[in-house]
């Protein structure tokens, strides 16, 4: 406390005694007069006191705290829940307020907050198929964060997303129904794009066995043994 604001309060309760000793209401008048006066510049003394306190107070250290994006998750899925497993390093020593998912009918959002100095946050909006928000739940576990997605209808999932279904399917062999060895020989050379050296050898002695059947006026590709 100041002194100036010491000797102000002293004045104050002196004031305080002399107004309730005296008699006559005029003295009464000019004495709360003066008292009034002094409580207003103890009340101006102590907000000014308060604010240099604050303004002494060390400030506190910007935050440091960024947003990291989710991108690697592993997954599995039963007839019922398309199940998402994400690690996250003492995930569980979080209070639960701290992890949130929302879900929506082809979507899933998730935010986990100030986790060893980062937010962590997952957006899918474009899953395979339709999921069941209100059944769908996440449990934490050790280092992990589990996602349960209740699948609106009890089949299988070829992926997670829209995405990863169409890969799926674009690796998927493309066969011509009209012309079956057109379709092996796209088969073949498939195999042979995404094979090892192993089967690109077994595939280039095949593919000289055929030709020397065709010249010998057999059928290629029909019983090649692969």
């Amino acid at each position: 406390m100041s002194n100036k604001l010491e000797e102000v309060l002293k004045d104050v309760e002196e004031l305080r005694t002399l107004v309730a000793s005296a008699t006559r209401k005029r003295i009464q008048d000019i004495l709360s007069q003066e008292l009034r006066k002094l409580e207003i510049e103890v009340t101006q003394l102590q907000e000014a006191a308060v604010l240099k306190h604050s303004e002494q107070k060390p400030k506190p250290a910007s935050s440091s705290i960024y947003t990291v994006n989710i991108r690697n998750y592993s997954w599995d899925q039963s007839d019922k829940f398309m199940k998402l497993y994400i690690t996250l390093k003492n995930v569980q020593s979080l209070q639960k307020d701290a992890v949130t998912t929302t879900f929506g009918k082809r979507s899933v959002q998730v935010l986990v907050q100030e986790l060893d100095g980062k937010n962590y946050q997952l957006n899918i909006t474009n899953l395979a198929k339709n999921i069941k928000p209100d059944a769908s739940y996440h449990k934490v576990k050790t280092d992990m964060l589990v996602l349960f997605l209740c699948k609106s209808e009890q089949q299988k999932w070829a992926g997670v997303t829209a995405e990863d279904v169409r890969a799926s399917e674009a690796r998927k062999p493309k066969v011509n129904s009209d012309d079956p060895n057109a379709g092996m020989m796209d088969l073949m050379k498939q195999m042979y794009d995404e094979g090892d050296d192993k089967m690109k050898q077994m595939l280039n002695k095949t593919w000289y066995e055929s030709q020397q059947k065709t010249l010998k006026g057999g059928n290629d590709l029909e019983n090649l043994d692969l």
